[in-house]
């Protein structure tokens, strides 16, 4: 079975896609070329995510630097207004980035579905990396 859903996984292509804030000023501290800033409203998407392959979860590395933001990232499904399938507080984390993860049964992930990270909260925040955990 482990065997099957790799190969699903090694010949399956998600298409990514997503609304993100302008990038922000040179000036900005940290060497974080390739990331994804994000601020109230803005998302990314993950078209046709199979979420029933029994528990999966999400590893997300974050930077913020806003030490009272109360951002959170929100995991919604088929469109950003979606239903909600998962939360994550983003903390303050300075100039470097900390990893999250979003794991075990997600309300009413089941299925394939389009797959949005939204965010919320009045401060920007980054994303550096995204990623999918299986757990078998």
């Amino acid at each position: 079975m482990r065997l099957m859903i790799l190969l699903f996984f090694a010949f399956v292509s998600l298409s990514v896609c997503g609304q993100t804030a302008a990038p922000a000023a040179a000036a900005k501290k940290g060497n974080r070329e390739t990331e994804f800033q994000m601020k109230e409203g803005s998302y990314l998407s993950f078209a046709q995510v199979n979420l029933s392959l029994g528990e999966i979860g999400f590893r997300v590395e974050v930077a913020s630097e806003h030490k009272k933001s109360n951002a959170r990232l929100e995991f919604r499904i088929d469109k950003p207004k979606g239903k909600i399938i998962g939360t994550l507080e983003i903390p303050y984390t300075g100039d470097s980035t900390y990893a999250l993860k979003l794991t075990g049964n997600l309300r009413h992930a089941e299925g394939v579905h389009d797959l949005y990270l939204v965010a919320k909260g009045a401060m920007p925040f980054s994303i550096t990396s995204f990623g999918f955990i299986y757990n078998y």
